[in-house]
């Protein structure tokens, strides 16, 4: 019989969400105080359209989403839900409180997901950057992760040559020169509308270029199988 950590692992791969991991609770007081163990879910980030975000006003109510994020938050339910299951109370984090709560990053390398790059980002060995993290809290007790001792990132310093507005630097990451900002202030919305790209009127894709610089798993394997031409169509 699988362990329920086990059990977790294969029905997050199952979801779409490769790497899973435990972090300790003792790391991180903004977590609900029943909770035991926190597990990390990391879902690889291989297009630019993970990375579209919707800003929308609809009578009166303003609305914010990104495609990487609402499919975590629905994988962190479904792994709670068999938890649940198995009579073990189970909460997944959701994005309008994670900042409060969890710092996804932190918990990510406390989990041995990855380790912190030079860019500011979690790199995995696997992926490289090109990932986002999700969490639930349960109060099983589950064996947490050692952080991994070994360091991928190769110190090429690509990332900060590649960040179009020098918020990486030798001294580290300067969030107010981000330009992947979510609650931008009217300069960098100016900013933002100049370099970035908007689809729509209400979208756009978030810039990636400290991303997209780094080496780490830059050529994993990936296409389409519906536009790959190389791909089987399904049959009718």
């Amino acid at each position: 019989m699988p362990t329920m950590l086990e059990a977790l692992a294969g029905q997050a791969a199952a979801l779409g969400f490769p790497l899973l991991g435990v972090a300790p609770t003792d790391k991180f007081p903004g977590v609900p105080p029943w909770t035991r163990s926190i597990v990390v879910v990391a879902l690889p980030v291989l297009d630019r359209a993970f990375d579209l975000e919707l800003y929308i006003e609809e009578g009166g109510e303003q609305r914010w989403s990104k495609w990487a994020y609402e499919r975590l938050v629905a994988g962190a339910a479904r792994l709670a839900l068999l938890l649940r299951d198995e009579g073990y109370r189970a909460e997944p984090l959701t994005y309008e409180d994670s900042l409060a709560v969890l710092d996804l990053k932190a918990a990510a390398v406390r989990a041995g997901l990855g380790i912190r790059g030079l860019n500011n980002l979690v790199l995995t060995r696997r992926y490289g950057p090109r990932v986002r993290f999700g969490a639930l809290f349960t109060d099983l007790a589950l064996p947490p992760a050692r952080p991994r001792a070994d360091y991928y990132c190769v110190s090429c310093s690509l990332c900060l040559a590649a960040c179009p507005t020098g918020a990486l630097g030798p001294a580290g990451f300067d969030r107010s020169r981000c330009i992947a900002e979510f609650a931008p202030d009217a300069r960098m919305a100016a900013l933002q509308r100049e370099m970035l790209e908007f689809p729509t009127p209400y979208s756009r894709v978030q810039c990636a270029a400290c991303i997209d610089a780094c080496p780490v798993g830059k050529h994993f394997p990936v296409r389409s199988w519906v536009l790959d031409p190389r791909s089987p169509q399904p049959r009718p």
